[in-house]
């Protein structure tokens, strides 16, 4: 009885830090990145380049898991966007990119990540870039 119990705690261990290890935003089936400006007179923005793509979204996956009663005392967010991975499925995610710090919300999750000064700056380089 005891190994059964140990055995089923170590396996749940085991696919719990396996799942915390996981990209949050995966980049195998993502065709696309749109990003819309918050701001109605913003020009959208549409990456379809495969290395630009994984770039960004590797860029996404630096970003640190924030608590959301952190995340919460945002304003208006700079960018909502959209990963799309085929014609009928979507990830929505929203930008707010600030002085030092950007935030990703990843709406499907409703998780919150944060990229430090940094990655900010090569976000923003890649977003740039990939238009």
């Amino acid at each position: 009885m005891g190994i059964v119990l140990f055995f089923g705690i170590l396996s749940l261990s085991v696919f719990y830090i396996f799942n915390l290890m996981a990209k949050p935003f995966d980049s195998r089936n993502a065709e696309e990145i749109i990003f819309m400006p918050a701001e109605k007179s913003g020009k959208a923005i549409r990456i379809k380049e495969r290395q630009s793509i994984d770039g960004i979204l590797d860029t996404f996956n630096k970003g640190k898991r924030m608590k959301k009663n952190k995340a919460h005392e945002r304003s208006q967010p700079d960018y909502h966007g959209d990963i799309k991975m085929s014609d009928t499925h979507h990830v929505p995610f929203t930008v707010w990119l600030e002085k030092d710090q950007a935030v990703i919300l990843q709406n499907d999750d409703d998780t919150y990540f944060h990229l430090n000064q940094r990655d900010k700056a090569d976000l923003i380089k890649k977003m740039q870039k990939g238009t």
